[in-house]
């Protein structure tokens, strides 16, 4: 047996520069991979199911050490590092309110060579998906860790036994900390209620800065669609009905939508995924509801669907009827931290964005065929 939880918690000294409850987390994470008979190799095991790419695996006979607030050569401290033999391993950073400084998970990387001579992977474990800004090989909801490791890996203890007794502690402090189970009203989530607030404000702005961009010059078809309602810069429409964007036409016949989608309730569409739970970026495609009959169900909106099926690149895609709203005929949409990984500042973000909605804006309009439906 190591140190005592106790002696472990206490070897942790706080920071002004740094969370306490995060570090205080890692500590406690640590301490259980250490100490729980087996749950340092199931976690390694975790891990390495989420990585397409892994150059090594694990068994029952390799050697796993767990060290925290490792200090690279660069000076850069690691939140927790798992090594497997002394040759490969995890580095791992956890967030729970806080973001990623600047460069963070590459400059783990840089540093992968000092630790040992394999593979070092990346793991980023956070409260929320606005705080994936950066790629890592692995990237984990505290919720997923909560139900989809530590509740399981639970089950496998016998009740009463001191292995189960430490992990039924651990899962109540996440638990009564705000990072246990997703759709509670928690202390963690009120406490976030500004932070998001702030998060919404300044996505909304990013989206306002593309309205004078050369929309017609980067989506040359936008005309052949909707000739009639063509305008050379979209309308821009602050948040209204659970969304922000643009509307490309100032009609709907057909209409044309590019923007985010913050509350799908409104929509007919379906949540988002669960693993990503921040909003998503649509390109939607509206008509009213009075020439709904006149367009669906024709040869020609079926050829339209099957164009569609065999190419919307790689956003996720819904047609009539899979969209409960008789406004609606497809959806374009994927998450907004996909579009925006790895997009450091805002010129970026906002380039990442106004091409993302371009693509699909060119998918939807590819030949002009949206136009020849029965408006």
């Amino acid at each position: 047996m190591n140190d005592t939880i106790f002696d472990f918690l206490r070897s942790y000294v706080p920071s002004d520069k740094r969370d306490p409850k995060e570090d205080y987390l890692t500590q406690l994470f640590a301490w259980l991979l250490m100490n729980v008979d087996g749950l340092d190799l199931k976690y390694c095991e975790y891990l390495l199911e989420k990585i397409s790419n892994k150059s090594f695996t694990v068994s029952d006979s390799d050697t796993i050490t767990v060290e925290t607030q490792k200090t690279l050569p660069n000076g850069k401290r690691i939140d927790l590092l798992i090594t497997v033999n002394g040759t490969d391993g995890f580095i791992c950073e956890h967030k729970i309110y806080s973001m990623l400084s600047p460069n963070q998970i590459v400059n783990y990387s840089s540093m992968a060579n000092s630790l040992g001579s394999g593979q070092f992977h990346t793991v980023l474990i956070t409260l929320g998906t606005y705080q994936w800004t950066q790629n890592a090989d692995v990237r984990i909801l505290w919720s997923s860790m909560y139900q989809d490791f530590l509740q399981l890996e639970l089950k496998k203890y016998a009740e009463g036994s001191v292995d189960y007794f430490l992990l039924d502690q651990t899962l109540n402090f996440m638990k009564n900390n705000s990072l246990g189970t997703s759709g509670e009203i928690t202390p963690g989530a009120i406490a976030g209620y500004w932070e998001s607030f702030g998060l919404k404000n300044a996505v909304n702005n990013l989206v306002d800065s593309l309205k004078d961009r050369s929309w017609k010059d980067d989506c040359p078809n936008l005309h052949l669609c909707n000739n009639q309602g063509f305008t050379e810069y979209p309308i821009y429409r602050k948040e209204r009905w659970g969304r922000a964007g643009f509307e490309m036409y100032s009609n709907w016949s057909p209409g044309i939508f590019a923007g985010i989608l913050w509350d799908p309730s409104n929509h007919g569409i379906k949540s988002p995924k669960k693993e990503y739970g921040g909003p998503d970026v649509v390109i939607l495609v509206d008509m009213p509801e009075s020439g709904y009959p006149k367009v669906i169900g024709t040869s020609a909106c079926a050829n339209y669907f099957d164009k569609l099926n065999q190419n919307h690149g790689d956003f996720d895609l819904d047609n009539y009827p899979d969209i409960n709203a008789n406004w609606r005929l497809t959806v374009l949409r994927k998450p907004l931290s996909d579009v925006l990984m790895g997009k450091s500042d805002g010129a970026e973000q906002a380039e990442a964005l106004y091409k993302t909605f371009c693509e699909g804006i060119n998918i939807l309009t590819d030949g002009g065929d949206l136009g020849r439906l029965n408006w």
